[in-house]
């Protein structure tokens, strides 16, 4: 007697369906959605969702959105590169951005940030930014002339408000109060709290860096540096100090290493090197520790590999590569052999490190 064949819904329990489906890719994961009603049902859930996010977060390295000469814009898949068995080239990705490409593009196209797989984007048109998922290609068209007398900002970013379950943007223009947009209700508000550091110096790392419920970025005031600190759920800015035994003449990026926030310290003096900190314990400056240090500089720190090599960026060297703690270096990938040119690199204005995501827009 022959047997009816089971589905691998009847074969697998839901419990270990989601198990299994929570580490695909997202990217691979869109597209499974069509398997079946349940699949559909399942993926789009936006239990499953936000499970999917913290999960990817937690173990999957960021890709990294660019421009290039030859095309658009793209993303590297720095997993599929280092882990994966991938080449540079086979890691790269097109993608489609949600509006008209022309060759004046590339030149206006500036990153503003990222958030659980949303890219913050500026696009040439005036008074606009743009918040898009490039893996579900979702977006929003958003206005802020209203909310500035010029269109020339200091600081921007982009944060995701788990309270209230909404995406917060903020602006900053110099001799302008902050402002703060709300997808949730589609609307700007002014931030009564004025920051500690004044926001009146030009002398500020535009981008933002997203990190535990709050929007980072690096300002340089004549004594010193901080790090400036925006709370998207309290709506107030504050700041952490730098770790004191830097030299105050090299220059810094923020990055989030193993779960900590991070910064990339670069000498481009006589005495070449990258020192690479972690802030141990959040919002503590007495925690800064000194974890590595590179013999030479323009090394990016993009992620902690199993939480013990690092994957750089080796601007002076053209190149990804991986080192572990001792300075060995594990692999290497020339990124100019595929016509990748500087607006790749990470902390330009043209690129942005995301984590792909499912993550919706609020209704």
């Amino acid at each position: 007697m022959d047997r009816k064949q089971k589905s691998i819904n009847e074969l697998l329990s839901l419990e270990l369906l989601q198990a299994i489906l929570v580490r695909v890719p997202a990217k691979h994961l869109l597209p499974l959605r069509f398997v079946s009603k349940l699949w559909l049902s399942l993926i789009s859930d936006p239990t499953f969702v936000e499970f999917h996010i913290h999960h990817t977060s937690a173990f999957t390295a960021p890709s990294y959105f660019f421009t290039r000469n030859d095309q658009p814009v793209g993303s590297i898949d720095l997993h599929a590169l280092f882990h994966g068995g991938a080449t540079l080239g086979t890691s790269i990705e097109k993608l489609s951005l949600p509006f008209p490409w022309k060759k004046s593009t590339r030149a206006n196209l500036l990153v503003l940030g990222s958030c659980r797989g949303f890219v913050l984007l500026h696009h040439c048109e005036p008074y606009y930014i743009i918040l898009w998922n490039p893996v579900t290609q979702s977006h929003k068209k958003i206005s802020y002339y209203n909310a500035v007398e010029k269109k020339k900002y200091i600081i921007q970013g982009v944060g995701y408000d788990a309270s209230n379950d909404d995406y917060v943007i903020v602006i900053a223009f110099k001799k302008n109060q902050p402002h703060c947009f709300s997808l949730r209700t589609n609307s700007w508000t002014k931030i009564d709290v004025a920051p500690r550091t004044p926001l009146i110096t030009q002398e500020f790392k535009h981008e933002g860096l997203f990190f535990n419920g709050a929007i980072h970025w690096l300002s340089y005031r004549r004594n010193n540096q901080d790090i400036l600190i925006f709370d998207v759920t309290k709506r107030r800015f504050s700041k952490i100090p730098l770790p004191e035994q830097r030299l105050r003449w090299w220059s810094s990026e923020l990055v989030i290493l193993g779960g900590f926030l991070a910064l990339n310290v670069f000498n481009y003096g006589d005495d070449k090197r990258t020192q690479i900190w972690v802030l141990k314990e959040y919002k503590v400056p007495s925690s800064w520790t000194l974890l590595y240090e590179i013999p030479h500089h323009c090394v990016y720190s993009l992620f902690l590999s199993n939480y013990s090599d690092f994957i750089v960026l080796d601007r002076a060297n053209n190149n990804f590569a991986k080192y572990n703690l001792e300075g060995e270096r594990l692999q290497c990938f020339k990124y100019l052999d595929y016509g990748l040119d500087y607006g790749f690199l990470p902390f330009e204005y043209t690129s942005t490190v995301y984590t792909p995501s499912l993550a919706t827009l609020p209704s």
